[in-house]
């Protein structure tokens, strides 16, 4: 097909698209049944996991293209739970000595519930867990230790932290501990691998695989690296840092954000409402800021009132005007989406930049590039030209 024929089928997709209205791709899942828990998790990997506990009754609910809720109910107290991989984990009472796991498959609805056989007392206050251990609390001397259990509940680990662990947690299929010192370390095979740090206080919540949210900051766990969010709610997917007012909770799983809202409904979308990020995002390039077209020079400083200076793309300061993509700041990249031609508007030049591109006849690169992803969902295609057209 040449590329004249090709530009004709694209531009037919493209009407056909505007005629009919591109609406978000997002999935409303009722999650009711955690109502009754005392305190709701999430975590995010494959899927979106929300899970509880209410007295006996472990509750866990997988989010994924579809909804299934699984409740298991044990005779005994439980303390804490986590989750990691498809499995969801309960630490319980047997009796006022000893503990017991339920190990909940939340992708099947399957379980085993075993005893924990210790020669050490368990603390209850948090547990973790990868694909082949189970780590719990454990007392003994001035501070707390780690131990670690296989799937049949028998010790096959030790750990030590500085000022030892404040407490327990999972992420991704990783299982991680929270220091005396603020540090945090990953765990498994008898190894405790220091990997970011916050504070030995910190509420930390799950923010997508790799990443979690301390403190008003989304923190990476693969290299420490963190970036300042300030709201309430964080996450990092495909499309970079998202953030929420509203909600529950919220995390990511396969490139789509899970956000569970107050009345227990969890909305699930893969193209944000507003694609433009205001909080500056970490990237192999550094920092970067995604605007909408018609933010003015002014406005960004007064999101940020470190920034001193704004530069064009050829180094000069500029003031009292719209900003454009590849402008920038001592501290980060400026990125306008949609505006792909640095003009600092979205016009039907920008669209026909974007057409050339996906015939071939034509090349984004560095912000230019990632200015074109309008819905920040990791690719450049029709539904973003659909997108730029509505501006």
């Amino acid at each position: 097909m040449s590329k004249r024929a090709l530009t004709a089928v694209l531009l037919g997709i493209f009407c056909a698209f505007a005629s009919l209205g591109l609406h978000v791709k997002a999935a409303v899942f009722d999650l009711g049944e955690l109502r009754a828990c005392k305190r709701v998790f999430a975590l995010g990997n494959t899927a979106a996991y929300f899970y509880g506990f209410s007295g006996s009754t472990l509750i866990s609910a997988r989010v994924s293209g579809d909804c299934l809720t699984s409740r298991v109910s044990v005779n005994g107290a439980i303390y804490s739970v986590t989750h990691s991989g498809r499995f969801t984990y309960a630490l319980f009472s047997v009796s006022n000595s000893s503990r017991g796991i339920i190990r909940l498959n939340a992708d099947s609805g399957d379980y085993s519930v075993f005893d924990i056989h210790s020669d050490v007392e368990i603390d209850p206050q948090s547990i973790a867990a990868n694909d082949n251990e189970i780590f719990a609390l454990s007392l003994g001397g001035i501070y707390r230790g780690v131990t670690g259990f296989d799937m049949n509940g028998r010790k096959i680990h030790s750990y030590s932290l500085p000022r030892g662990c404040e407490r327990l947690f999972s992420n991704g299929s990783d299982a991680y501990a929270l220091a005396g010192n603020g540090e945090i370390y990953r765990l498994g095979g008898s190894n405790a691998v220091f990997c970011a740090e916050t504070t030995y206080d910190a509420d930390i919540s799950d923010a997508g695989e790799g990443y979690i949210y301390s403190n008003g900051s989304l923190i990476s766990l693969d290299n420490g690296s963190s970036v300042y969010c300030g709201a309430r709610l964080a996450t990092m997917c495909s499309g970079g840092v998202h953030t929420s007012d509203s909600g529950l909770l919220m995390t990511s799983a396969d490139g789509m954000v899970y956000l569970l809202n107050g009345d227990y409904t969890c909305t699930a979308g893969d193209i944000p409402q507003d694609s433009a990020q205001h909080d500056p995002v970490v990237s192999p390039d550094g920092y970067e800021v995604y605007l909408s077209a018609g933010t003015t020079v002014e406005q960004l400083k007064a999101m940020y009132p470190e920034i001193k200076t704004v530069y064009n793309k050829n180094g000069n300061p500029v003031s009292g005007r719209n900003l454009c993509t590849g402008y920038s700041t001592d501290l980060m990249s400026v990125i306008i989406l949609g505006d792909v031609d640095g003009s600092g508007t979205i016009s039907s030049r920008d669209i026909k930049i974007m057409m050339r591109c996906l015939i071939g006849d034509g090349e984004l690169s560095g912000v230019f590039l990632k200015a074109a992803d309008l819905n920040r969902d990791g690719q450049i295609d029709i539904r973003d030209i659909v997108l730029m057209a509505k501006q």
